[in-house]
Protein backbone atom coordinates (compact mmCIF):
# COMPACT_ATOMS: atom_id res chain seq x y z
CA UNK A 1 0.00 0.00 0.00
CA UNK A 2 1.75 3.59 -1.14
CA UNK A 3 -0.70 5.62 1.28
CA UNK A 4 0.03 5.55 5.22
CA UNK A 5 -3.58 5.66 5.92
CA UNK A 6 -4.43 2.58 4.11
CA UNK A 7 -2.58 1.03 6.95
CA UNK A 8 -4.00 2.73 9.71
CA UNK A 9 -7.69 2.26 8.36
CA UNK A 10 -7.12 -1.68 8.58
CA UNK A 11 -5.60 -1.57 11.72
CA UNK A 12 -8.01 1.07 13.50
CA UNK A 13 -11.18 -1.53 11.70
CA UNK A 14 -9.44 -4.43 12.91
CA UNK A 15 -9.13 -2.76 16.48
CA UNK A 16 -12.77 -1.58 15.80
CA UNK A 17 -13.85 -5.03 15.06
CA UNK A 18 -12.38 -6.72 18.47
CA UNK A 19 -14.01 -3.78 20.44
CA UNK A 20 -17.30 -3.55 18.92
CA UNK A 21 -17.21 -7.87 19.93
CA UNK A 22 -16.56 -6.98 23.20
CA UNK A 23 -19.16 -4.34 23.65
CA UNK A 24 -21.62 -7.39 22.21
CA UNK A 25 -20.19 -9.73 24.44
CA UNK A 26 -21.09 -7.80 27.64
CA UNK A 27 -24.37 -6.81 26.66
CA UNK A 28 -25.29 -10.30 25.76
CA UNK A 29 -23.92 -10.97 29.39
CA UNK A 30 -25.96 -7.97 31.13
CA UNK A 31 -29.27 -9.15 29.15
CA UNK A 32 -28.85 -12.71 30.99
CA UNK A 33 -27.35 -10.94 34.75
CA UNK A 34 -28.89 -7.55 34.39
CA UNK A 35 -25.20 -6.86 36.20
CA UNK A 36 -25.10 -3.03 36.44
CA UNK A 37 -20.98 -3.24 35.44
CA UNK A 38 -21.69 -5.51 32.37
CA UNK A 39 -23.80 -2.80 30.74
CA UNK A 40 -21.11 -0.36 31.70
CA UNK A 41 -18.30 -2.16 29.68
CA UNK A 42 -20.58 -2.29 26.68
CA UNK A 43 -21.13 0.97 26.54
CA UNK A 44 -17.63 1.84 27.52
CA UNK A 45 -16.24 -0.66 24.44
CA UNK A 46 -19.16 0.63 22.00
CA UNK A 47 -17.79 4.24 22.56
CA UNK A 48 -14.24 3.16 22.10
CA UNK A 49 -15.09 1.13 19.05
CA UNK A 50 -17.00 3.63 17.64
CA UNK A 51 -13.79 6.19 18.21
CA UNK A 52 -11.36 3.96 16.14
CA UNK A 53 -13.29 3.28 13.58
CA UNK A 54 -13.90 7.18 13.11
CA UNK A 55 -10.52 7.29 13.63
CA UNK A 56 -9.62 5.25 10.86
CA UNK A 57 -8.33 7.64 7.79
CA UNK A 58 -10.39 6.72 4.84
CA UNK A 59 -13.46 6.76 7.15
CA UNK A 60 -12.46 10.52 9.06
CA UNK A 61 -12.32 12.21 5.36
CA UNK A 62 -15.77 10.69 4.66
CA UNK A 63 -17.36 12.86 7.89
CA UNK A 64 -15.62 15.95 7.33
CA UNK A 65 -17.01 15.72 3.29
CA UNK A 66 -20.41 14.53 4.65
CA UNK A 67 -20.62 17.37 7.04
CA UNK A 68 -19.07 20.28 5.47
CA UNK A 69 -16.82 20.51 8.71
CA UNK A 70 -13.21 20.40 8.31
CA UNK A 71 -11.93 17.90 10.97
CA UNK A 72 -15.21 16.77 12.37
CA UNK A 73 -14.09 13.45 12.82
CA UNK A 74 -11.53 14.66 15.83
CA UNK A 75 -14.28 15.61 17.89
CA UNK A 76 -16.37 12.57 17.00
CA UNK A 77 -12.99 10.29 17.89
CA UNK A 78 -12.18 12.71 21.27
CA UNK A 79 -15.40 12.51 22.61
CA UNK A 80 -16.40 9.18 21.94
CA UNK A 81 -13.05 7.93 23.99
CA UNK A 82 -13.27 10.36 26.63
CA UNK A 83 -17.44 8.90 26.74
CA UNK A 84 -15.49 5.68 27.14
CA UNK A 85 -13.01 6.81 29.83
CA UNK A 86 -16.08 7.98 32.11
CA UNK A 87 -17.51 4.41 32.03
CA UNK A 88 -13.36 3.42 32.97
CA UNK A 89 -13.21 6.02 35.68
CA UNK A 90 -17.15 4.33 36.86
CA UNK A 91 -15.74 1.09 36.47
CA UNK A 92 -12.32 1.89 38.45
CA UNK A 93 -14.05 3.34 41.30
CA UNK A 94 -16.97 0.22 41.50
CA UNK A 95 -13.76 -2.01 41.64
CA UNK A 96 -11.59 0.21 44.18
CA UNK A 97 -12.86 -0.50 48.17
CA UNK A 98 -12.99 3.07 50.66
CA UNK A 99 -10.29 2.47 53.00
CA UNK A 100 -13.35 3.06 55.75
CA UNK A 101 -17.12 2.18 55.56
CA UNK A 102 -19.05 5.82 55.72
CA UNK A 103 -19.45 5.32 59.48
CA UNK A 104 -16.05 5.27 60.27
CA UNK A 105 -14.99 4.14 63.60
CA UNK A 106 -12.77 0.78 61.73
CA UNK A 107 -15.46 -0.63 60.14
CA UNK A 108 -14.93 -2.69 57.05
CA UNK A 109 -14.06 -1.87 53.87
CA UNK A 110 -17.05 -1.24 51.54
CA UNK A 111 -17.29 -0.72 47.48
CA UNK A 112 -18.16 2.04 46.05
CA UNK A 113 -22.21 2.22 44.88
CA UNK A 114 -22.97 2.72 41.26
CA UNK A 115 -24.95 5.62 42.11
CA UNK A 116 -21.91 6.78 43.73
CA UNK A 117 -19.64 6.57 41.43
CA UNK A 118 -21.90 8.18 38.61
CA UNK A 119 -22.50 10.97 40.95
CA UNK A 120 -18.85 11.46 41.41
CA UNK A 121 -17.58 10.46 37.21
CA UNK A 122 -20.80 11.96 35.38
CA UNK A 123 -20.17 15.42 36.07
CA UNK A 124 -16.86 16.02 35.14
CA UNK A 125 -16.48 13.81 32.12
CA UNK A 126 -20.27 15.44 30.84
CA UNK A 127 -18.55 18.79 31.52
CA UNK A 128 -15.18 17.80 29.72
CA UNK A 129 -17.38 16.62 26.68
CA UNK A 130 -19.53 19.78 26.74
CA UNK A 131 -16.23 21.95 26.71
CA UNK A 132 -14.16 20.04 24.15
CA UNK A 133 -17.05 20.56 21.79
CA UNK A 134 -17.44 24.22 22.24
CA UNK A 135 -13.25 24.88 21.89
CA UNK A 136 -13.14 22.30 18.49
CA UNK A 137 -16.31 24.49 16.77
CA UNK A 138 -14.62 28.01 18.00
CA UNK A 139 -11.51 26.78 16.30
CA UNK A 140 -12.11 28.05 12.93
CA UNK A 141 -10.40 25.49 11.08
CA UNK A 142 -9.44 25.48 7.70
CA UNK A 143 -10.82 22.97 5.16
CA UNK A 144 -8.40 19.83 4.15
CA UNK A 145 -8.87 16.53 6.25
CA UNK A 146 -5.49 16.08 8.47
CA UNK A 147 -6.57 12.28 10.44
CA UNK A 148 -3.13 11.56 11.42
CA UNK A 149 -1.64 15.27 12.26
CA UNK A 150 -4.77 17.01 13.36
CA UNK A 151 -2.88 17.39 16.91
CA UNK A 152 0.72 18.48 15.73
CA UNK A 153 -0.35 20.49 12.90
CA UNK A 154 -3.36 22.56 14.73
CA UNK A 155 -1.35 22.51 18.65
CA UNK A 156 0.07 25.84 17.98
CA UNK A 157 -4.00 27.18 17.71
CA UNK A 158 -4.65 28.33 21.46
CA UNK A 159 -8.45 27.07 21.23
CA UNK A 160 -7.04 23.45 19.71
CA UNK A 161 -4.23 23.05 22.20
CA UNK A 162 -6.99 23.71 25.32
CA UNK A 163 -9.21 20.99 23.19
CA UNK A 164 -6.40 18.79 23.37
CA UNK A 165 -5.58 18.97 27.40
CA UNK A 166 -8.52 18.93 28.77
CA UNK A 167 -9.09 15.18 26.00
CA UNK A 168 -5.44 14.72 27.58
CA UNK A 169 -6.21 15.04 31.03
CA UNK A 170 -9.83 13.25 30.94
CA UNK A 171 -7.88 10.33 29.09
CA UNK A 172 -4.78 10.36 31.11
CA UNK A 173 -6.80 10.25 35.28
CA UNK A 174 -9.35 6.78 33.86
CA UNK A 175 -6.36 5.10 32.46
CA UNK A 176 -4.08 5.29 35.02
CA UNK A 177 -6.40 5.27 37.64
CA UNK A 178 -7.67 1.45 36.43
CA UNK A 179 -4.38 0.82 36.34
CA UNK A 180 -3.72 1.81 40.22
CA UNK A 181 -6.94 0.11 40.97
CA UNK A 182 -6.16 -3.27 38.99
CA UNK A 183 -2.28 -3.21 41.03
CA UNK A 184 -3.80 -3.04 44.01
CA UNK A 185 -6.40 -5.72 43.33
CA UNK A 186 -4.01 -8.04 42.15
CA UNK A 187 -2.51 -7.97 46.35
CA UNK A 188 -5.97 -9.46 47.43
CA UNK A 189 -6.93 -11.96 44.84
CA UNK A 190 -5.66 -15.52 44.37
CA UNK A 191 -7.56 -17.02 41.87
CA UNK A 192 -5.31 -17.34 38.64
CA UNK A 193 -7.38 -17.03 36.05
CA UNK A 194 -9.20 -13.32 37.87
CA UNK A 195 -5.61 -12.80 38.45
CA UNK A 196 -4.41 -13.29 34.41
CA UNK A 197 -7.42 -10.61 33.74
CA UNK A 198 -6.11 -8.19 35.96
CA UNK A 199 -2.63 -8.47 34.67
CA UNK A 200 -4.18 -7.97 31.14
CA UNK A 201 -5.72 -4.95 32.03
CA UNK A 202 -2.75 -3.60 33.55
CA UNK A 203 -0.94 -4.00 30.44
CA UNK A 204 -3.12 -3.22 28.20
CA UNK A 205 -4.52 0.09 30.38
CA UNK A 206 -0.81 1.00 30.34
CA UNK A 207 -0.19 0.86 26.57
CA UNK A 208 -3.17 3.21 26.01
CA UNK A 209 -1.97 5.28 28.64
CA UNK A 210 1.56 5.45 26.87
CA UNK A 211 -0.35 6.39 23.82
CA UNK A 212 -1.91 9.51 25.87
CA UNK A 213 2.16 10.77 27.03
CA UNK A 214 2.97 10.11 23.61
CA UNK A 215 0.44 12.43 22.69
CA UNK A 216 1.21 14.78 25.33
CA UNK A 217 4.85 15.44 24.20
CA UNK A 218 4.32 15.18 21.00
CA UNK A 219 1.88 18.36 20.82
CA UNK A 220 4.34 20.46 23.53
CA UNK A 221 7.03 19.64 20.91
CA UNK A 222 4.69 20.80 17.95
CA UNK A 223 4.11 24.01 20.29
CA UNK A 224 7.78 25.19 20.53
CA UNK A 225 7.54 24.69 17.01
CA UNK A 226 9.71 21.16 16.76
CA UNK A 227 8.63 18.55 14.32
CA UNK A 228 10.68 16.07 15.69
CA UNK A 229 8.48 14.04 18.15
CA UNK A 230 5.79 14.20 15.48
CA UNK A 231 6.67 10.42 15.45
CA UNK A 232 5.04 10.11 19.03
CA UNK A 233 1.59 11.19 17.39
CA UNK A 234 0.93 9.45 13.96
CA UNK A 235 2.93 5.86 14.69
CA UNK A 236 3.68 5.25 18.11
CA UNK A 237 0.44 6.44 20.06
CA UNK A 238 -1.60 5.25 18.09
CA UNK A 239 0.42 1.26 18.13
CA UNK A 240 0.44 1.87 21.70
CA UNK A 241 -3.48 2.62 21.44
CA UNK A 242 -4.53 -0.20 19.21
CA UNK A 243 -2.40 -2.71 21.34
CA UNK A 244 -3.80 -1.68 24.18
CA UNK A 245 -7.24 -1.93 23.02
CA UNK A 246 -6.80 -5.28 22.18
CA UNK A 247 -4.97 -6.42 25.36
CA UNK A 248 -7.61 -4.46 27.60
CA UNK A 249 -10.52 -6.55 25.92
CA UNK A 250 -9.35 -9.75 26.18
CA UNK A 251 -8.32 -8.79 29.82
CA UNK A 252 -12.68 -7.74 30.22
CA UNK A 253 -13.47 -10.66 28.66
CA UNK A 254 -10.70 -13.74 29.42
CA UNK A 255 -12.27 -14.05 33.61
CA UNK A 256 -15.58 -13.65 32.30
CA UNK A 257 -15.28 -16.58 29.65
CA UNK A 258 -13.42 -19.11 31.79
CA UNK A 259 -16.23 -18.53 34.20
CA UNK A 260 -19.06 -18.76 31.89
CA UNK A 261 -17.63 -21.83 30.59
CA UNK A 262 -16.85 -23.28 34.55
CA UNK A 263 -20.45 -22.67 35.32
CA UNK A 264 -22.06 -24.98 32.23
CA UNK A 265 -19.24 -27.24 33.15
CA UNK A 266 -20.42 -27.16 36.74
CA UNK A 267 -24.32 -27.46 35.70
CA UNK A 268 -23.56 -30.71 33.62
CA UNK A 269 -21.36 -32.22 36.57
CA UNK A 270 -24.83 -31.46 38.23
CA UNK A 271 -26.91 -33.24 35.89
CA UNK A 272 -26.55 -36.59 36.99
CA UNK A 273 -26.56 -35.82 40.49
CA UNK A 274 -29.68 -33.68 39.81
CA UNK A 275 -31.45 -36.57 38.08
CA UNK A 276 -30.34 -39.42 40.63
CA UNK A 277 -31.35 -37.00 43.72
CA UNK A 278 -34.90 -35.81 42.60
CA UNK A 279 -36.36 -39.52 42.18
CA UNK A 280 -37.26 -39.01 45.30
CA UNK A 281 -39.68 -36.46 45.36
CA UNK A 282 -39.92 -35.30 42.00
CA UNK A 283 -42.16 -32.32 43.04
CA UNK A 284 -38.67 -30.52 44.18
CA UNK A 285 -38.02 -29.84 40.83
CA UNK A 286 -39.78 -26.38 40.41
CA UNK A 287 -40.47 -26.38 36.34
CA UNK A 288 -39.38 -28.09 33.43
CA UNK A 289 -35.77 -27.99 32.35
CA UNK A 290 -33.58 -25.24 31.46
CA UNK A 291 -33.26 -23.46 28.48
CA UNK A 292 -30.71 -20.71 27.75
CA UNK A 293 -27.26 -19.95 28.22
CA UNK A 294 -28.08 -18.00 31.84
CA UNK A 295 -25.71 -21.40 33.29
CA UNK A 296 -25.34 -19.43 36.66
CA UNK A 297 -29.22 -19.22 37.47
CA UNK A 298 -28.97 -22.68 36.02
CA UNK A 299 -26.60 -24.53 38.14
CA UNK A 300 -27.93 -22.26 41.21
CA UNK A 301 -31.16 -23.56 40.33
CA UNK A 302 -29.92 -27.53 40.09
CA UNK A 303 -28.04 -26.74 43.44
CA UNK A 304 -31.17 -26.11 45.16
CA UNK A 305 -33.40 -28.57 44.00
CA UNK A 306 -30.65 -31.10 44.97
CA UNK A 307 -30.48 -29.56 48.39
CA UNK A 308 -34.75 -30.26 48.50
CA UNK A 309 -34.28 -34.12 47.29
CA UNK A 310 -31.22 -35.07 49.80
CA UNK A 311 -33.45 -33.70 52.40
CA UNK A 312 -36.53 -36.06 51.13
CA UNK A 313 -33.90 -38.74 51.20
CA UNK A 314 -33.02 -37.65 55.12
CA UNK A 315 -35.32 -41.02 56.00
CA UNK A 316 -33.89 -43.43 54.15
CA UNK A 317 -29.92 -42.79 54.27
CA UNK A 318 -28.58 -44.88 56.76
CA UNK A 319 -26.17 -43.85 59.49
CA UNK A 320 -24.27 -47.27 59.30
CA UNK A 321 -23.12 -46.45 55.66
CA UNK A 322 -21.84 -42.97 56.35
CA UNK A 323 -19.69 -44.45 59.32
CA UNK A 324 -18.56 -47.23 56.90
CA UNK A 325 -17.51 -44.33 54.18
CA UNK A 326 -15.57 -42.30 57.00
CA UNK A 327 -13.41 -45.36 58.19
CA UNK A 328 -12.69 -45.92 54.78
CA UNK A 329 -11.81 -42.58 53.59
CA UNK A 330 -9.71 -42.26 56.85
CA UNK A 331 -7.93 -45.65 55.61
CA UNK A 332 -7.39 -44.30 52.32
CA UNK A 333 -5.90 -40.98 53.26
CA UNK A 334 -8.49 -38.80 51.08
CA UNK A 335 -8.72 -35.07 51.97
CA UNK A 336 -11.40 -33.97 53.92
CA UNK A 337 -13.45 -32.14 51.10
CA UNK A 338 -12.92 -35.43 49.74
CA UNK A 339 -14.08 -37.36 52.21
CA UNK A 340 -17.56 -35.57 52.76
CA UNK A 341 -18.22 -35.83 48.70
CA UNK A 342 -18.25 -40.03 48.72
CA UNK A 343 -19.76 -39.74 52.42
CA UNK A 344 -22.53 -38.10 50.59
CA UNK A 345 -22.72 -39.83 47.59
CA UNK A 346 -22.42 -43.24 49.57
CA UNK A 347 -25.61 -41.71 51.54
CA UNK A 348 -27.71 -40.93 48.44
CA UNK A 349 -26.83 -44.62 47.13
CA UNK A 350 -27.82 -46.04 49.76
CA UNK A 351 -30.99 -44.10 50.54
CA UNK A 352 -32.05 -44.90 47.05
CA UNK A 353 -31.37 -49.01 47.00
CA UNK A 354 -33.42 -48.45 50.72
CA UNK A 355 -36.19 -46.64 49.22
CA UNK A 356 -36.64 -48.83 45.97
CA UNK A 357 -36.67 -52.23 48.33
CA UNK A 358 -39.03 -50.23 50.85
CA UNK A 359 -36.51 -51.16 54.02
CA UNK A 360 -35.95 -48.17 55.46
CA UNK A 361 -32.26 -48.10 57.40
CA UNK A 362 -32.14 -49.63 61.11
CA UNK A 363 -30.48 -46.22 62.28
CA UNK A 364 -31.38 -42.93 59.84
CA UNK A 365 -28.22 -40.93 59.35
CA UNK A 366 -28.61 -37.76 62.39
CA UNK A 367 -26.52 -35.45 59.83
CA UNK A 368 -26.75 -35.58 56.57
CA UNK A 369 -22.82 -35.34 54.95
CA UNK A 370 -21.77 -31.96 54.06
CA UNK A 371 -24.82 -29.84 54.89
CA UNK A 372 -22.40 -27.81 57.19
CA UNK A 373 -20.33 -26.87 54.14
CA UNK A 374 -20.75 -22.93 53.45
CA UNK A 375 -22.77 -21.09 50.94
CA UNK A 376 -19.90 -19.82 48.51
CA UNK A 377 -18.10 -23.71 48.95
CA UNK A 378 -21.89 -25.22 47.86
CA UNK A 379 -21.53 -25.97 44.43
CA UNK A 380 -18.16 -27.20 44.11
CA UNK A 381 -19.15 -29.61 47.19
CA UNK A 382 -22.15 -30.78 45.12
CA UNK A 383 -20.05 -31.25 42.12
CA UNK A 384 -17.73 -33.06 44.00
CA UNK A 385 -20.14 -34.99 44.93
CA UNK A 386 -21.76 -36.31 41.26
CA UNK A 387 -18.49 -37.20 40.33
CA UNK A 388 -18.21 -39.36 43.27
CA UNK A 389 -21.83 -41.20 42.58
CA UNK A 390 -19.81 -43.69 40.33
CA UNK A 391 -16.85 -43.89 42.36
CA UNK A 392 -16.04 -48.13 42.57
CA UNK A 393 -15.54 -47.13 46.66
CA UNK A 394 -19.55 -47.03 47.16
CA UNK A 395 -19.74 -50.40 46.26
CA UNK A 396 -17.27 -51.25 48.84
CA UNK A 397 -18.46 -49.35 51.34
CA UNK A 398 -22.11 -50.18 50.88
CA UNK A 399 -21.54 -53.93 51.23
CA UNK A 400 -19.25 -53.14 53.98
CA UNK A 401 -22.26 -51.31 55.74
CA UNK A 402 -24.62 -54.39 55.08
CA UNK A 403 -22.07 -56.41 57.25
Amino acid sequence: MSDPGDIHTLGYFAVGAVIYGLAAYKALAWAVERIPSLLLMAVGALFAGTGFLAAAPTVYRRIGEASGVPQLATLVVYTGITACCGCILVLALLWSPRRLAAGGGGQPATGTGMRDALRRVLPGYGTAIAVMTALFLSADLPPGERPLTFDTTFADRPPVLAFLLVYQAAFGVALWSMVSVCCRRLKDVHDPILRSSLRLLVIGCVCVGSYGVCKVLAIFGAVLGSDTLDTLSTDVGPALASLGGVITSAGWTRAAVRARRRRRRDFYALETLWTTVTQADPGVILHGPPSGSAWEFHALRRTHEIRDGQLALRPWTSQHIVNATRRLTEKHGLAARDRDALAAAAGIRGALEALRSGRPPRQPCERLPGTDVPPQGERGHLVAVARQLDSPLIDRILAEAEK
